[in-house]
């Protein structure tokens, strides 16, 4: 840290850590509400895609609106607008069932919303650490976020067992507002600098886009993190279907499954704490892109409850450390000043999702999950061995480029 731990820095810990519990919490609850509309898995394709759509709409706005506006309110303003939208959807829920329709609305405007976030968030910790401790500080907010997840993951099936679902939702907007309010005082000097010069926004916006014309090495980051989403990351639309049909559990089972991936990414990013941004960060990107495939494997074989949280612990673990040195590749491959736009396109290329969530959803009903799984799993390995042959600065062995 630029001078060890800063109150700037604590304050957005704090801060992720509610909006995550809040995150995990909104998730569980939107997938067993697909899945109990008809029991049909491309339901919870269509929602999880209507949910992750505005990362590839928005995204790119999102990374230079964090370059180009105090990114302490973009957070503020997010984080009230998300509380605010999940007591609505508490009363849409309580006033009765919801349709495919109505709940894919939500999901988009709750994933829109969402979508200026992270941006702004990841920015703000560079802003506030040195660079040289860049991975650690991404890794120790990552590892807030993925336990909160985690523990929101389990209390929202928990709360739906015990409750119902608009009790949820409103512990949900509890979460989301409480992390609103840790960001109150928060202060960062070093973001000013990044209002010093201020170009019109569509031309902050076509640099973002040049960023991958020009740089080769964002290009291919970006190309991998669209890869890894489409077949690995969808493993989600499949898990409420599999939870159900495969290991008969109902949302207790749902939601220890979504906690143990969660579990398992705050392991992966809790061992990342102790490292440093480093030339064999590329290294593990390529290790853990191929141990998502061979996990996704895994679970597709698992037939009892205990072994699919394993396995799904293991994905979680490969998800977590996948997202973080993704993310801490992108950014330090660009100019300081353009940080956020770099996260942009990292958002940008996670708004593939909705491609690979409908192709699960397909898949799924169309040859059953345990299918859908093994083909995902099968793919992400290659994307993971196409990655390595075509860039040996991925693999074990290799020379490093510096930089």
């Amino acid at each position: 840290m630029r001078h060890g731990w800063t109150r700037a820095f604590a304050q957005l810990w704090g801060s992720s850590l509610f909006a995550a519990a809040g995150q995990g919490m909104e998730r569980t609850i939107s997938a067993w509400l697909a899945l109990a509309l008809r029991g049909d898995p491309f339901d919870v394709g269509l929602v999880l895609a209507a949910r992750m759509l505005p990362s590839f709409l928005f995204g790119l706005v999102a990374g230079t609106t964090a370059d180009r506006h105090d990114r302490r309110r973009q957070l503020l303003l997010v984080g009230a607008l998300l509380a605010a939208g999940m007591v609505a959807f508490a009363l849409l829920a309580w006033a009765g069932p919801l349709q495919l329709v109505p709940l894919m609305v939500l999901a988009f405007a709750i994933g829109a919303v969402q979508t200026f976030d992270t941006p702004a968030r990841q920015a703000l910790v560079l802003d506030i650490v040195s660079r040289e401790a860049a991975l650690r500080a991404l890794a120790l907010v990552a590892l807030v976020s993925r336990f909160a997840m985690a523990l929101g993951a389990a209390g929202a099936g928990a709360l739906i067992a015990w409750l119902d679902v608009p009790a949820a939702l409103l512990v949900c907007a509890v979460m989301f507002a409480v992390g609103t309010l840790a960001l109150l005082g928060l202060h960062a000097p070093a973001a000013r600098h990044t209002a010093r010069e201020r170009p019109p926004f569509r031309a902050a916006l076509l640099e973002s886009l040049r960023l991958i014309s020009d740089l080769p090495r964002v290009r291919l980051l970006v190309a991998a993190g669209i890869a890894c989403e489409i077949f690995g990351f969808s493993y989600m639309t499949a898990v409420p279907v599999f939870a159900q049909r495969v290991l008969a559990a109902g949302p207790e089972g749902l939601g220890m499954l979504n906690a143990a991936a969660m579990a398992g990414a705050t392991i992966a990013v809790a061992l990342l704490t102790s490292s440093r941004a480093s030339r064999h960060s590329a290294v593990l990107l390529g290790a853990v892109f191929a141990g998502f495939g061979l996990a996704l494997l895994g679970l597709s074989a698992s037939r009892e409850l205990w072994l699919a949280g394993v396995t799904i612990l293991a994905i979680g673990f490969c998800a977590g450390a996948y997202d973080l040195l993704l993310q801490l590749l992108i950014q330090t491959a660009v100019p300081d000043a353009q940080r956020g736009r770099a996260v942009g396109l990292w958002v940008l290329s996670i708004g593939s999702a909705p491609v690979g969530h409908l192709l699960m959803g397909a898949s799924a009903a169309a040859f059953g999950v345990v299918a859908a799984l093994a083909l995902s799993g099968v793919a992400t390995l290659l994307c993971a061995l196409a990655l390595m042959v075509l860039a040996p600065e991925f693999r074990a062995g290799a020379r490093q480029p510096r930089g």
